[in-house]
């Protein structure tokens, strides 16, 4: 009975001594199972201890022992701090109360519970006011769809807004794909996201029928994710490099769309598939099943091909308005090229050069049959022309189509793409 009376009789003590100096920033001391009046450092403090329970307006604090110094009314945590603000918890070993600031400061491992977000990291701080969340060192934060890593993270609790900044990495579970970069911003509101730094998303896909794990590699400078219900994507910018196992491609956009499972590549897009470049103004690229099934080029649509191995300066080519590849389970089946189509293909004789053929029509269509070429065929207008090889060799650019360029910056897989080395400056391209 004579605990609980001088526990209650330093309350109120406490409460009316801290209601005087701060009005609205009174701290409540709510229980303690001792008080004792010491002095730290110079300084009058009261060290409350056991099941220490206190709190400030709608924010409650509870630890083990704490000590609060009487001038500045900044209060010390130790020993299984829980800070709780509505919906938000944050539980910590030791930290620091500021009672004018209304901050909490965790030491040492810190974890907080927001409803839908858990998160960890080595240092954390909670602001009551703005309600705002800053954590560094190791910072972990997990939801229901994805698990964030990174150097330091910022969260805004009313905009429902983080910030992210160094060696982010972002996991997604239901995508199966990861995404890493030096500076990452999510709008949960918005249901929009922004990764820069030198963005790169690996996505693995194990769905394919070979039983082999298909890997999808995304380079950028800026990446956005889109994931409003009616219309997902993710939109990478400038200097964008894609890898897949079947094909590989450059542009300055590339807009992807997990609905419909399409890539459309904008700004200078060239694409490689097997030993056959191509290019246009704009690139459309369709999938089933995640695998390649058409390919739309519109506008100055170009294909090029190595000739022949034994002959790197000879190379098919055709041209034309439009062009869409077709593609199977065994590959490449088909090539239409409407509208001003161009045709330049070397012809051989057992294994030796032996001229190209010229053709044009108002269109022309190829087919492959496991994987050979089987036949081309040309409809309306057409005109042909075959050059013997003795005006050919050492001349094959004069017979080239209109537009011509093979690229030999087909990109290729790198260390960094699964890592966080940044790229050397003679990787990074821009279109």
């Amino acid at each position: 009975m004579k605990k609980s009376t001088f526990l209650f009789v330093a309350s109120v003590l406490l409460m009316f001594a801290e209601a005087r100096s701060q009005g609205e920033k009174l701290i409540v001391i709510e229980n303690a199972d001792s008080l004792v009046a010491r002095v730290v450092d110079g300084q009058s403090a009261r060290e409350l201890i056991g099941n220490v329970r206190f709190s400030q307006e709608r924010v409650r604090i509870s630890c083990e022992r704490a000590v609060q110094f009487q001038e500045t009314g900044n209060v010390q945590l130790l020993g299984n701090v829980v800070v709780v603000d509505d919906s938000l918890t944050m539980t910590f070993p030791r930290g620091m109360y500021f009672r004018e600031e209304r901050r909490a400061v965790a030491y040492d491992t810190v974890h907080l519970d927001d409803r839908s977000m858990t998160l960890s990291a080595h240092f954390g701080e909670y602001l009551i006011g703005p309600r705002k969340a800053f954590f560094r060192s190791k910072v972990v934060a997990n939801d229901k769809e994805s698990k964030l890593i990174a150097d330091s993270l910022t969260y805004y609790r009313d905009d429902e807004r983080t910030i992210a900044l160094g060696k982010v990495e972002i996991q997604s579970y239901a995508d199966n794909l990861t995404i890493r970069g030096g500076h990452f911003e999510s709008f949960k509101k918005q249901d929009y996201s922004r990764m820069t730094g030198f963005p790169v998303l690996v996505k693995y896909d194990t769905t394919a029928s070979s039983g082999k794990i298909d890997t999808l590699i995304v380079r950028s400078r800026v990446m956005e994710a889109y994931r409003g219900e009616a219309d997902k994507r993710l939109i990478a910018t400038d200097s964008v490099e894609i890898l897949r196992s079947d094909m590989a491609s450059i542009a300055g956009v590339a807009i992807f769309h997990t609905q419909d499972d399409s890539i459309l590549l904008r700004r200078s897009p060239v694409i490689w598939y097997e030993r056959t470049q191509v290019s246009g103004d704009s690139i459309n690229v369709y999938l089933r099943r995640n695998k390649l099934d058409r390919v739309f080029v519109f506008g100055s649509s170009l294909a090029i091909s190595r000739s022949d191995s034994l002959f790197p300066q000879k190379f098919d080519q055709i041209t034309g308005d439009e062009m869409i590849l077709h593609f199977g389970e065994n590959g490449m089946e088909r090539m239409d090229v409407n509208t001003r189509a161009i045709s330049v293909y070397h012809v051989y004789e057992d294994s030796l050069a032996n001229g190209l053929n010229k053709t044009s029509g108002d269109r022309i269509v190829m087919l492959w049959e496991e994987g050979k070429l089987s036949s081309i065929k040309v409809f309306g207008g057409v005109e042909g022309a075959y050059i013997p090889e003795n005006l050919v060799q050492g001349r094959e650019r004069e017979y080239a189509v209109t537009g011509f360029v093979w690229r030999e910056d087909r990109p290729v897989r790198r260390e960094s793409d699964f890592t966080f080395t940044v790229p050397k400056r003679q990787d990074i391209k821009r279109n």
